[in-house]
């Protein structure tokens, strides 16, 4: 009687561990998404927000999205990257929170997975393996701030980066980012 109780209670045991352990992957592979996505939101979040792109002389003075007068010497920025810009460039690499529209991962410069800002796969054989991830910019109004300009152009933008992985449901971290030049709101 006793080899059958204990046979029992080990059974069980057994049983409830694996429930444990399967969890505790899930609980792991969601808080490295989640790190994922909110290290991809700050680094975008922390981008400059400017009428010109960063590299024209008049990036943070201009008041409008046009060359010449109180705008830009020539370089204005639009949504999306500028041809030839990429995350992970050396060179050209993304200097504007408007030039991660539509990004998304594995991509081009980025084959396999999630990579870092060089461009390398990160944890290609661990929970983040097959992981996809985008980013969307959307127009935004704000207490006191319209969403768009006089011209269209967005005043404040809505950050929403979506990262995705096999056999998990899409995690999405969302974060604003207001117009800075010339004022600060």
């Amino acid at each position: 009687m006793v080899i059958v109780l204990l046979g029992v209670v080990a059974v069980a045991l057994t049983s409830a561990s694996g429930r444990l352990s399967s969890q505790s992957a899930e609980a792991l592979k969601t808080r490295q998404m989640l790190a994922y996505a909110q290290g991809l939101l700050a680094e975008v979040t922390h981008m400059p927000f400017t009428y010109c792109d960063p590299n024209d002389s008049r990036a943070a003075l201009a008041t409008s999205a046009s060359v010449g007068g109180a705008g830009c010497t020539a370089l204005v920025e639009a949504l999306g990257p500028e041809a030839g810009e990429s995350r992970f460039s050396a060179v050209t690499r993304f200097d504007n929170v408007n030039d991660y529209q539509g990004f998304t991962m594995p991509g081009a410069g980025c084959a396999g997975g999630l990579c870092d800002q060089q461009g390398n796969v990160i944890n290609a054989t661990g929970p983040l393996a097959g992981c996809t991830a985008r980013v969307n910019l959307a127009a935004q109004a704000l207490t006191g701030i319209a969403a768009n300009d006089a011209k269209g152009r967005p005043q404040a933008l809505r950050v929403i980066v979506s990262v995705g992985c096999p056999g998990a449901d899409t995690l999405v971290a969302e974060g604003l980012r207001v117009r800075h030049a010339p004022n600060s709101f």
